[in-house]
């Protein structure tokens, strides 16, 4: 058998199952990185809320009147630690800032809410981003606002590049995993086809002699086997069909053999001399049919060995002898050329000649009187044949090595079996009959694979 190929086209199995899988990666690499960054940046926000909430409880603790009835912030530890990002400050209900941990304003006050309970909230600058507590304080009989600001640019707060950096990292740490999945997974996938390609390869490569070889169903997956069941039925079908057919023909040319021979010894008793040659033709004709009816349902068949070394120049001087006197009679030439070495082939010597002889009675029957013929052996293995009849038509090139065609359905001397027996021929020796055509010139060509 031969060696597993997988084909990676735009309509094969395996080309949808990883394009498919190859989007399903990219897809969950990007879900997975924004689902893990939303997470964090979650999780941030509510450690910053809680952090900002903390800073404001202390500064709400720490809240006192002046000597002068001003609102003051104590000096606190957990003040003075305040980090840079942070800033403190009270403000009262018409926005003015009461007291501050910084000179300057971060946020305008206009954009700092002062509701009825405490509130988070994020602003945007020019220049920065900024989160923010405000909590609202009863204090001296009147409420004032305890806010807690940071600022989110700040090269101290690291939290938001964190998340960025991990978003776009991440994303080129997952996704080379997936993309290392897919291959394992295209991988695993080739192993999984392996035995639909097995089974493709031996029905592409099912000659007509293996009649009984059907596809392994055992080691196909489940989803495969009902089509492998169908196919397996289906060649038996049409396998039956073409026995009955070859047997049919068979058979029926075993029994035309008697009646032909029979009325072969009666036409003898025909007085008309013109008569009993015609009868005679006719009767040669069909026996002719007759034995390539045979030959037919016998190259169908188990075919012989064709294991034989055969020197192909040697065998065509042979079949040029033996078909001369025919070729002479119909007041043509025949000639023997190319190599003068032996030229060796394997196959079977018979069925060669055979094919040989069947090129030569081609080019007898279809060119007139004064034709000359060429047997042509290349040193290459080409076996040729050429005439310098009146050529094929273009329009028929095509459909001489159909069985039973006929170019001339008028006459008689022809079956349309000859050149089909040719082509048959070659190919059970792996070979290929080609046809090259003019006005004035036909040439019928085998290629053998020549044995070094």
């Amino acid at each position: 058998m031969r060696p597993r190929r997988v084909i990676f086209g735009l309509n094969s199995l395996l080309s949808r199952i990883l394009w498919w899988h190859g989007v399903a990666v990219v897809f969950t690499a990007v879900a997975v990185s924004a689902g893990v960054y939303l997470f964090l940046d979650s999780t941030a926000d509510h450690f910053q809320r809680e952090t900002l909430r903390v800073h404001a409880e202390s500064a709400r603790k720490s809240l006192r009147l002046g000597l002068e009835g001003q609102v003051q912030l104590a000096t606190s530890e957990h003040l003075t630690k305040l980090p840079r990002t942070f800033s403190l400050s009270v403000m009262d209900g018409g926005g003015r800032r009461l007291a501050s941990s910084s000179p300057t304003a971060i946020v305008p006050t206009d954009r700092i809410p002062r509701g009825g309970a405490p509130t988070y909230f994020k602003r945007r600058s020019r220049s920065a981003i900024y989160s923010g507590y405000s909590m609202p304080v009863p204090f001296a009989g009147s409420t004032v606002w305890v806010v807690v600001v940071q600022n989110l640019e700040h090269p101290d707060y690291i939290v938001d590049d964190v998340l960025r950096q991990f978003f776009v990292y991440g994303l080129f740490i997952v996704l080379p995993l997936l993309l290392l999945l897919l291959v394992v997974d295209a991988w695993i996938v080739r192993r999984a086809l392996g035995p639909v390609m097995d089974a493709s390869t031996l029905v592409r490569t099912l000659h007509r002699q293996q009649l009984d070889v059907r596809i392994p169903e055992a080691r196909l997956p489940s989803e495969v086997r009902p089509l492998a069941s169908a196919v397996n039925a289906a060649l038996n079908r049409v396998i039956e069909s073409y026995r009955t057919q070859r047997d049919f023909t068979a058979d029926a040319a075993h029994e035309l053999r008697t009646p032909i021979a029979l009325a072969r010894m009666r036409v003898e008793s025909v007085s008309e001399e013109a008569l009993r040659s015609a009868l005679k033709r006719d009767l040669d004709q069909l026996g002719r049919t007759v034995s390539q009816l045979l030959e037919i349902a016998e190259l169908d068949g188990v075919l012989p060995a064709m294991d034989d070394t055969i020197d192909l120049r040697a065998l065509a001087a042979e079949t040029v002898s033996a078909i001369a006197p025919l070729v002479f009679r119909r007041r043509q030439s025949i000639a023997l050329t190319g190599s003068e070495t032996p030229v060796v082939v394997r196959g079977n010597a018979e069925m060669i000649a055979r094919a040989l002889k069947g090129l030569v009675e081609n080019a007898v029957t279809h060119t007139p009187a004064g034709t000359a013929i060429e047997v042509d052996v290349q040193t290459n293995g080409i076996l040729s044949v050429l005439d310098n009849g009146p050529g094929i038509k273009e329009s028929e090139q095509e459909l001489v090595f159909r069985r039973f065609w006929r170019g001339d359905r008028t006459t008689a001397n022809s079956s349309g079996l000859g050149l089909a027996i040719v082509s048959r021929i070659a190919e059970a020796h792996g070979a290929k009959v080609s046809l090259r055509t003019r006005a004035g010139e036909t040439v019928f060509a085998i290629r053998f694979p020549v044995q070094s």
